[in-house]
């Protein structure tokens, strides 16, 4: 079978390189904030995932057993594996600012922005509890995003304590809390009276009444969530940040957030939805003997792409390929010229038609044909054919 795998995809041409690019300016971003790399396997115990995240996971991972009969899965993201990392290593200094970039997998519905392979890049601060992080990482994440050229989103943000406020005031068991909060992350998506109308088959009218409330802001309620949420918009004041609402129904899917929460929702002719997410989750590492209190956040990078290969034009880039009509040794000389002065540069190895090597530059929307014959050689000379302006000259080889 040759077919590709569902869920997983091929990247090629400008889509390619525009990844790249993009990569390279979120994790430039992360380091201008300080942040530094921890890189995990890709393949981990599935035990690390179950005991920490759920058994109920297991349903979203590719897990198998390998030839000795041990349970293993990939990674479904990075937050797990650092946490490992950074407990198990007592001698890291904190706090300490990470991040990580890399393929995680997953096994869930394939849709428009989300796939069974997808690439993470996540920052986390470790060993501080204190707001200002929380807000050091949101302003991180969008100094990234506007780097990558994505602007005109929210940051909408709540908070865990705010939500098991709510439960414990409208006295909804444990068993049905787990299944509140599920729904309540779906109001986005399908609506308050859709969600409403869900929780009524096993709530309540008084507490369903209690939660569309809340979602519309008539039930305020006293928690320490709520001091929190405001500490973190007058920290990220601070930052110029000013696109910030508070959220009642933003709930964050893992079960691990325990402060605040924060995701960064575009709602453009673009893309509609949310490209990062994270918040505080100072408790998980509890599973691991450490008391480390720790927030993060992570730029969903396939939606972010979603965003940005709509923007991928036809139009020539300033890079040279050298054309060598006459199989001259000098082409190696000429290539190697512009490679050292740090221009992208290919090079027909082969001796090409002119005609064919400009047939070649088109194709790949190479701005420079530098044109390579016996004739130019004759005077130290070569033709540069700017095939965005249609203009030729020549250059002395000395002087390129």
């Amino acid at each position: 079978m040759t077919d590709r795998v569902k869920g997983v995809r091929d990247f090629t041409g400008k889509e390619a390189v525009l990844r790249q690019e993009t990569i390279k300016k979120i994790r430039e971003s992360y380091e201008l904030f300080g942040f530094e790399p921890i890189e995990t396997p890709v393949l981990e115990y599935l035990s690390l995932f179950t005991e920490k995240s759920g058994p109920e996971i297991e349903n979203q991972m590719y897990s198998f057993e390998d030839k000795k009969g041990e349970k293993l899965a990939l990674r479904p993201e990075h937050t797990v594996s650092r946490m490992r990392v950074v407990a198990e290593d007592r001698s890291i200094q904190k706090p300490l600012k990470a991040y990580g970039i890399g393929n995680v997998w997953r096994y869930e519905d394939v849709a428009k922005g989300r796939y069974r392979e997808f690439l993470q890049a996540d920052v986390d601060i470790y060993g501080s509890s204190s707001i200002s992080s929380d807000a050091e990482i949101i302003a991180c994440i969008d100094y990234a995003l506007k780097r990558v050229g994505i602007s005109g989103y929210t940051i909408h943000i709540n908070n865990r304590k705010v939500l098991q406020t709510l439960l414990d005031t409208l006295k909804i068991s444990v068993e049905n809390g787990y299944k509140v909060l599920k729904e309540l992350d779906k109001v986005d998506k399908n609506g308050i009276d859709s969600v409403v109308k869900a929780l009524s088959e096993f709530l309540e009218k008084e507490q369903t009444d209690g939660i569309k409330n809340f979602i519309e802001g008539n039930l305020p309620l006293k928690s320490d969530g709520n001091a929190e949420i405001r500490e973190l918009i007058n920290y990220l004041d601070l930052y110029g940040i000013k696109n910030t609402v508070v959220d009642n129904a933003l709930v964050r899917g893992l079960d691990y957030y325990d402060g605040n929460i924060f995701e960064f929702i575009v709602d453009s002719s673009e893309y509609k939805g949310s490209i990062a997410g994270g918040g505080r989750y100072d408790k998980l590492s509890s599973k691991f003997g450490a008391t480390i209190p720790v927030v993060g956040c992570a730029i969903g990078f396939e939606r972010v792409m979603e965003i940005l290969k709509n923007r991928i034009t036809d139009d020539f880039a300033g890079s040279y390929c050298v054309i060598n009509i006459d199989n001259s040794d000098k082409a190696i000389e000429v290539t190697m010229r512009l490679r050292n002065k740090g221009q992208i540069t290919d090079l027909l190895l082969d001796a090409a038609s002119l005609s064919k090597g400009l047939d070649y530059c088109n194709s790949k929307r190479i701005r420079y044909a530098v044109i390579v014959g016996n004739k130019d050689l004759a005077n130290g000379e070569v033709t540069i054919r700017d095939l965005k302006e249609k203009k030729d000259i020549k250059m002395k080889i000395q002087e390129i």
